[in-house]
């Protein structure tokens, strides 16, 4: 479109130009001297202005397409980023013994011991706001991995009000949850840095994956040889 404007514009020109005779005169006035100029110069700058008009045209909206498309980069980038940071953790909590355990997936944006914790929290495993995790250490024992987890000093007095059953859905839910997440293969559980001991046991050994019925029928067979040594 813009090369048929330059096209009709010069072939104008060039009729006004012929039917002048093409005599160039030097036009004068009191003020202003034009000076000469002939029909090709004219021509050739009446060309240049198309030209430069129509790349100004064509460098303007370039600019502005880019203009509009970097919004929509710098949105995608952002998701991107933030999609990038959110983890999974899987939470295995009970409800009653004959159901096992449940499992629900959260994320967060670093899977820590507190968040585990407080995703328990929400299916009543531990106390809502009073307990805490103190400490989590990782080693490497005889090829296994074990967990320490080290509570604050309500989780203990949360289990002394709960039956056997409730306590083996309890610690099963913990146990199955920290290992899920941290890969290993058992958990001592402490209360400010000493053996838990409940009402209704002692865990001084590791806690291994297990269901409520698991934990609760080890801990019957170990109260009975325990009853057999008195």
């Amino acid at each position: 479109m813009k090369r048929g404007k330059c096209a009709a514009f010069v072939l104008a020109v060039s009729v006004f130009l012929a039917a002048c005779g093409a005599e160039e005169t030097a036009v004068t006035t009191e003020e202003i001297v034009v000076p000469e100029m002939s029909s090709k110069d004219i021509l050739v700058n009446s060309l240049e202005y198309l030209l430069e008009e129509e790349t100004r045209e064509e460098t303007s909206g370039g600019k502005e397409k880019a203009q509009t498309d970097q919004p929509e980069k710098e949105a995608q980038t952002q998701e991107d980023e933030s999609g990038k940071k959110e983890k999974e953790a899987v939470i295995c909590y009970g409800k009653d013994m004959e159901s096992g355990l449940m499992q629900e997936t959260v994320k967060a944006e670093e899977i820590t011991p507190d968040v585990l914790l407080g995703a328990l929290a929400r299916h009543n495993i531990v106390p809502l706001l009073d307990t805490k995790v103190l400490s989590l250490d990782v080693k490497e024992e005889g090829g296994k991995k074990f967990l320490y987890l080290d509570l604050s000093g309500t989780f203990r007095e949360y289990l002394m009000t709960m039956s056997m059953e409730a306590e083996c859905i309890i610690i099963s839910s913990i146990a199955n949850t920290f290992l899920t997440n941290y890969d290993a293969d058992a958990v001592y559980i402490t209360v400010e840095g000493e053996t838990l001991v409940t009402s209704n046991a002692e865990y001084i050994e590791a806690v291994s994956e297990c269901t409520p019925a698991q934990m609760l029928a080890d801990l019957t067979a170990k109260d009975a040889e325990a009853s057999k040594e008195l």
